[in-house]
Parts: C-alpha cells; structure tokens; sequence
C-alpha cells in the first residue's frame, strides 16, 4: 500500500484524522477527556497558525523590500503594499487609544476605532467598486446567455431582470399583483435557489472532510 511505502505520509495521516476527530467529537457534544484534548488541538492550530503568519508576513516584508531596493517592474506598487501593511497593523495593534479615565492603550482587538476607520476610508470604497464592476460582468454575462436562446439562460435572465426591476422600482411594492409576484418568486424561488446552494455547499464541505480524515486527500502535505 502507498500508506506502508511512505511512512511519512502514514504519521500526517493518522495525525491530522485524530484531530479532525477530536474536534468533531468535541464539536457534536461534550466528552469526557474528550473536550480537554480538543481545546488543546485548537489552540496549537492557533498557535501555529499565527506563527505561519508572522512568517508569511516577514516573508512578503523581503520581498517585496527587495524590488523596492532594486527599483523592479512595478516596484511603486510594493512600496504601496508595503505602506497599506504597515498602516493596518499599527492601527490594529499599536495606535494608540485613550481610556475614560486618561490613560492610553494599545487596541485590544481588531474591532476598535483605528481600524474601523482604515476599512472605512479604504476596504469599503474598494469592496464598492469591484460590487460595481460585478454588475458590468453579470450584464456581459446575462448578455452571452441570451444569444446562446437556451431554455435555462432565458429563465435565468428573466427572473434576474424582474428582480431587478422589483428592486430599483419601489413604487411597485404598492402595486397588487406586482408585489405578490415578486412577494412569491422572493419566497418559493429564490429562497429554494438559496437554500439549494447552502445544502450543496454542506454537502460538499460534508464529503471533503470525510476524505480528509480518511486520508484520501493530503493537501497538508507537500507534494
């Protein structure tokens, strides 16, 4: 077996599908040992799940220094990078914030002010672009499947279109029979396309740890 010719992957194996069950016993209900076991398998993944990041971090850090000291391709770009990394971790981990009482403290977690003030001034306005951007590529889209006259792209295109008219034209929730229409395509269609997606998607997440912990798929190993 490949298992036997390859000790190595034999003890990944076995030591990856013992903390997946672990953590899935824990996860089902409290046992025993059990729990105890799978609090600390948790906190070694976070433990070295930080140190993979401080590496990645120091990593990048390099080299992308490296291209700004050679002056490489697009190296303007690295120094942005650069500059927009070290803004998001003194805001997250070194800005300094000032208590009720006048004292100052470094932020406690990544949900404080100077942080939420950084994704405010640039994640957002980025996140809406690229949302704006999805329109055009959804109408390019919707555009090919109608020249292709098949029976699903006409239906998709259709029910996207009235989902669209219903939403930019509020006017027409006062309408009767608009709004139940769009009331029900809301309830039964939509809802049903969502919840399809949500259980093919556990499913999915479903099979692809069963093969992990039997070992069918390594992708913690290097190949």
């Amino acid at each position: 077996m490949t298992f036997l010719r390859d000790p190595k992957r034999l003890i990944a194996t076995i030591v990856a599908g013992v903390a997946g069950l672990l953590v899935l016993i824990d996860f089902a209900g409290p046992v025993p040992g059990v729990s105890a076991l799978a609090q600390i398998t948790l906190d070694w993944a976070a433990l070295v799940a930080a140190l993979a990041l401080v590496i990645g971090v120091v990593n990048v850090t390099g080299h992308h220094i490296g291209r700004v000291v050679r002056r490489s391709a697009d190296w303007k770009y690295s120094l942005i990078l650069l500059a927009a990394m070290v803004i998001v971790i003194v805001a997250g981990t070194l800005f300094p914030l000032q208590n009720p009482d006048g004292s100052l403290t470094v932020p406690s977690s990544l949900i404080e002010q100077p942080v939420r003030l950084v994704f405010r001034a640039v994640y957002t306005p980025l996140a809406s672009s690229l949302l704006a951007l999805l329109t055009f590529f959804s109408l390019s889209a919707a555009l090919r499947a109608v020249r292709r006259r098949t029976g699903d792209a006409l239906v998709i295109v259709t029910v996207a279109l009235v989902v669209l008219i219903a939403a930019s034209l509020p006017q027409l929730e006062r309408a009767p029979v608009v709004a139940d229409g769009v009331r029900w395509l809301s309830d039964y269609v939509v809802l049903a396309g969502a919840r399809g997606l949500l259980i093919g998607a556990a499913i999915g997440a479903l099979v692809a740890g069963v093969r992990l912990l039997l070992g069918f798929d390594q992708p913690y190993l290097d190949r």
